[in-house]
């Protein structure tokens, strides 16, 4: 007969005897049942997900305070099962029934999230008077909050005098209050990477747009996360331009009603402000990249005028700021001055040490230049300048001044036009000729710039850079990862890693596994290509493996030729702890432990309460006699 059919026959017993009795009222006494948090006594169960982690458990103390005459009590608790889930129930060393014969019933779960328990004293046992605990009940967390967010139930006692009640020595109801408790699952918000607000294109330079004319401006957003609403205001120089209207971009409205809203009004004495917002009507947010607005602006005379992104507000549904980085644009219709480096960006596998290639210094958009001064750097470990020629411009070969310095990797030069050069568009003023060293980048940067005027008054110019990117040979370990924490010794472990290679040619290399310090596995990765990753998976037979010690899992991905940085082919994550087979309690030591707690989950399988796959020696997803048979095998084994 099972334990919740006695205590049947015991309950019944109960009230056909106190059927035939002088029935007395019960007062009350006051007394409470409570769900409390053994930690502080509260009754709030409150984490961070810097505190908790799904997985992790809360135990909830069951308390009866001042109960007079109680001889059997039943709970039924409620929670929200798609928060947490049952692990246990036990009744505590200081239970009300200490000491005493009692009989406990269940628990049992009429739908998820609901249990019901219950623990009667035996035929002759003296009742309970005063405080103390009924149970422990241990739940554990199945979801976790997003970013920003509370989740959140009651745990509480349910369908009174049905389900959650007290009774006497004579099986009569006691009297009492709950007092239920509260679930709190939060993580704190973490800023996600920041957007970038930009008016698109970031410069206008046209001396077509000459007073009267007009011109569009987007202003877009790229790596938005959760935007809802948005706000700006554009500055800028109100003798040289007006915004004449704004239109709203289709990247919020693709996802539901908006408001819309702008306005130009005077800053001070020199500066007009645009005023612009949106925002969706629906508490939802919109990420990826697109168009804000549109904005018209009509040119009212010749100059120049940055326009000035300020006051900028990206707000997600839970109204807080977005991390972003705002690029204020610049108009002009008047020329400027322009220093560079072409082509801009060099890159190939082919630049391989000894090879070369050739780069321009160029000026454009300029009027009644005289002289023009640059130091033009790289670095010397990389490239090396092997020839520099200074072509005429104009017909004009200027008088020139060079400093090189192969050492320290720079080129000085002064450029003087005696007659000056007007350059509408671009010309070569220098030509250089680099020599590659090793594999790797160089910036190839223009510093220390000025320009002068027939009168030697300064032109205001803009700089451009270049770089040289050669062969990069670079592979990495990025990720480290095993599926179990703990396996028993003869167990196969698979071990995945996964590999990128981050530079710009195809690669073939080995690929070492070691636990602790003994390699115990290796590959070949062939033809990764640049920019790709690949998981490799590998399995580890840990017949040979010492039990009893933990194992720290890393991956070595060997050097190739050419590399300069070897600092990430290595990674370390993670550790695996190897235990004697059988040994399911983890005590060092295979023994009737072992054996009774495969004998409690016999016949448990994934999904039933009482699965655990460390219990599952034999790895065929059920807890039979083929589990128990090896846990006796290897009976006495031990540490």
């Amino acid at each position: 007969m099972n334990r919740k059919s006695v205590l049947g026959y015991i309950l019944t017993a109960l009230m056909i005897v106190s059927a035939i009795m002088v029935v007395l009222p019960v007062k009350a006494q006051g007394t409470t049942m409570e769900l409390v948090n053994p930690v502080d006594g509260s009754h709030l169960f409150s984490f961070t997900t810097s505190e908790k982690s799904v997985g992790d458990t809360i135990t909830i103390n069951v308390t009866v305070n001042d109960v007079t005459d109680l001889f059997s009590w039943q709970i039924a608790v409620e929670w929200d099962p798609t928060l947490l889930s049952f692990s246990s129930i036990s009744l505590p060393s200081d239970h009300v029934f200490k000491g005493k014969s009692y009989l406990p019933a269940g628990p049992d779960f009429p739908e998820p999230g609901y249990l019901v328990y219950g623990v009667s004293l035996g035929p002759g046992q003296s009742s309970f008077s005063g405080s103390g605990r009924l149970c422990q009940i241990v739940l554990t967390i199945i979801k976790a909050p997003t970013s920003g967010q509370t989740l959140q139930c009651d745990i509480s006692f349910e369908n009174l005098a049905v389900d959650t009640f007290l009774l006497d020595s004579r099986a009569l109801d006691i009297s009492f209050t709950t007092v239920n408790a509260q679930y709190h699952y939060s993580q704190p918000w973490t800023p996600p990477p920041p957007a970038t607000i930009y008016l698109n294109p970031e410069k206008i330079v046209d001396t077509s747009l000459t007073p009267g004319s007009t011109f569009n401006v987007n202003l877009d957003i790229i790596n938005a996360t959760d935007l809802r609403s948005w706000s700006v205001q554009i500055i800028f120089d109100k003798s040289i331009l007006s915004t004449s209207d704004a239109t709203e971009g289709d990247f919020l409205k693709s996802l539901g009603s908006t408001s819309f809203y702008f306005q130009q009004t005077t800053l001070n004495a020199t500066h007009n402000v645009l005023y612009l917002n949106c925002s969706l009507t629906m508490e939802v947010g919109k990420s990826g990249n697109g168009n804000l607005a549109e904005i018209a602006f009509q040119v009212l005379e010749l100059g120049s005028t940055k326009l000035v992104l300020n006051d900028v507000e990206l707000l997600n549904p839970a109204g807080l700021q977005l991390p972003y980085i705002s690029k204020s644009g610049f108009f002009s219709n008047t020329l400027i001055a322009k220093l560079s480096i072409e082509p801009p960006e060099v890159r190939g596998s082919e630049y391989t040490p000894g090879s070369t290639f050739k780069i321009n210094v160029t000026l454009s958009d300029v009027e009644s230049l005289k002289t023009c001064v640059f130091n033009l750097t790289y670095n010397p470990l990389i490239i090396q300048e092997i020839n520099i020629s200074v072509p005429s411009v104009s017909g004009q070969s200027p008088v020139k001044k060079l400093v090189v310095d192969d050492v320290a990797g720079y080129i000085w030069a002064n450029l003087t036009y005696r007659n000056g050069i007007s350059v509408y568009g671009s010309a070569v003023i220098m030509n250089v000729e680099f020599q590659v060293i090793a594999a790797g980048v160089s910036p190839i940067n223009l510093t220390q710039t000025e320009l002068f005027g027939l009168n030697n008054e300064v032109i205001v110019h803009e700089v451009y850079h270049g770089i040289f990117i050669g062969l990069i040979r670079d592979v990495a370990v990025i990720h480290v990862e095993s599926d179990l924490s703990m396996a028993y010794k003869g167990w196969q472990v698979n071990i995945s890693v996964v590999v990128k290679n981050k530079g710009n040619i195809t690669e073939t290399f080995d690929l070492i596994i070691y636990a602790n310090s003994s390699q115990i596995l290796e590959g070949i990765v062939t033809n990764l290509e640049p920019n790709e990753e690949r998981t490799i998976s590998m399995l580890w037979d840990t017949s040979t493996v010492e039990p009893c010690n933990f194992y720290k899992i890393s991956a070595q991905a060997e050097p190739v030729p050419y590399e300069i940085n070897t600092a990430d082919n290595f990674l370390e994550n993670g550790h695996i702890k190897i235990r004697f087979m059988g040994d399911v309690t983890g005590d060092g030591k295979v023994d009737m432990r072992d054996v009774n707690a495969a004998v409690q989950a016999f016949r448990a399988y994934p999904g039933r309460p009482l699965w655990n796959p460390e219990l599952d020696l034999d790895r065929n997803n059920i807890i039979d006699m083929k589990d128990i048979l090896i846990i006796i095998l290897n009976f006495n084994k031990g540490c």
